[in-house]
């Protein structure tokens, strides 16, 4: 080779070595240009960067199951309040022939989130006649449904209760009350109806606690009906012998309902939550910025900066996912946005450090790109929205430039 042809092949060395790496970036996406069918790879010497504002925002607060939480909440934290229902079945454990000496319910504490110096009072109600509710569909709305009576008892959690304290009640009547669940349906009395416990909290001020529910992960922390039996052995026939026995029946549905009465009304920021959901939409316009032709997305993200002085803030989520919208119609109605499926959820983690949460829009923007009709802004939700009470508030679309969510796409464009 010679000095001419070497110092050619050193020339260009910057650009055949960018190309390399271009190319290996590019084997993650699911095609290396927008609208190639052949992806020939990604030919330009350098990634570009455009970053974009939005053009619409809007959020919604929408009520979310909460029977996969392995949490039950009570109180008022942040005017964000929450009670919770429990039902047992007990007659699934009984012997033949018992005498019922005490019926006791244990719950177990995991955290109180609000301290106060006054103790929490939670009263107990039965859920009465024929209502039916289970874990996965009960919100706060159709509570309205169910026909609660008087409270039956009252649990008192004391401020100085601290994670695996426990509180319990004891039912009044137990025979009969455990025999008439055991023959549920079959008369006319209130307590032949087995349809579950709600526990109301009556909070003296901002204050929440948080109990373990039937999907905690410890077996010994799980709600649970304690029975004091008298088993009584009929095949003894010398005479009736009564052996003193304890039977531990387990919740088999549970679930907090929750209702944020805050009023949230600011519209210049973005606010994601669990229990009551707080989702958020955004949507940016890319219209005329890219070719539809031989477009390479090497990055694509929104990173939403949390205002972590804000009244509203209540912990802070996890984490979120996106989701593509039908249609523009939640600009005029956020409630009801229409969802769009069938494009893969990417999960964005949130940096408490850092107070920010990145998620990732590359297959959404090659979408965009290569199909401009079908860029009609994305949903933001928290992906634990069932299991858990928080609120982390974002700056929005009216922010400073450093705290607007921003969309920072790079790009390579193909020159042939």
């Amino acid at each position: 080779m010679t000095k001419m042809e070497m110092k050619d092949v050193l020339k260009h060395f910057p650009v055949l070595l960018g190309l390399v790496l271009l190319v290996l970036s590019g084997c993650e996406q699911k095609d290396s240009s927008v609208g190639s069918s052949l992806a020939p790879g990604l030919m330009d010497e350098y990634p570009q960067e455009v970053i974009l504002d939005p053009v619409a925002s809007a959020f919604y607060q929408a009520q979310a199951t909460t029977g996969a939480s392995p949490y039950l909440y009570a109180g008022l934290m942040n005017d964000h309040r929450a009670d919770f229902l429990v039902k047992f079945e007990p007659y699934y454990y009984l012997p033949d022939s018992f005498a019922v000496d005490s019926l006791l319910v244990k719950l177990f504490l995991d955290s109180v989130l609000v301290a106060d110096s006054d103790p929490l009072n939670i009263d107990v109600l039965f859920v009465n006649k024929s209502q039916v509710w289970a874990e996965i569909g009960i919100t706060w709305d159709n509570l309205d449904s169910l026909e609660l009576g008087d409270p039956i008892t009252s649990i008192e959690v004391p401020s100085s209760a601290v994670m695996g304290d426990s509180v319990s009640f004891s039912f009044p009547a137990p025979d009969s009350l455990l025999r008439a669940w055991a023959s549920a349906g079959s008369g006319e009395k209130t307590l032949h109806y087995n349809n579950g416990l709600y526990f109301k909290a009556d909070p003296p001020s901002d204050q929440m606690v948080r109990f373990s529910s039937s999907e905690y992960g410890t077996i010994s922390v799980l709600p649970r009906l304690e029975m004091y039996l008298t088993v009584i052995d009929t095949t003894d026939t010398t005479g009736v012998v009564e052996i003193d026995t304890l039977i531990n029946a387990y919740p088999i549905s549970d679930a907090f309902i929750a209702n944020d009465v805050t009023g949230i009304q600011d519209s210049t920021y973005l606010y994601l939550g669990n229990a009551v959901a707080c989702r958020s939409i955004l949507m940016y316009d890319l219209d005329g910025l890219f070719q539809s032709y031989g477009v390479g997305i090497h990055s694509a993200e929104v990173i939403l900066h949390a205002d972590t002085t804000s009244e509203y803030n209540i912990d802070v989520i996890n984490g979120a996912f996106t989701l593509g919208m039908v249609d523009t119609t939640w600009k005029q109605d956020p409630a009801n946005a229409p969802i769009g499926f069938g494009v893969s959820v990417v999960l964005g983690y949130y940096d408490r450090e850092e107070a920010t949460l990145t998620l990732n829009l590359n297959d959404m923007v090659y979408d965009w790109i290569r199909n401009p009709g079908t860029n009609q802004g994305f949903m933001i939700k928290s992906f634990d929205e069932y299991l858990n009470i928080s609120r982390t508030v974002f700056y929005g679309i009216n922010a400073p430039d450093s705290l607007r969510p921003r969309l920072r796409i790079i790009y390579v464009e193909n020159d042939s």
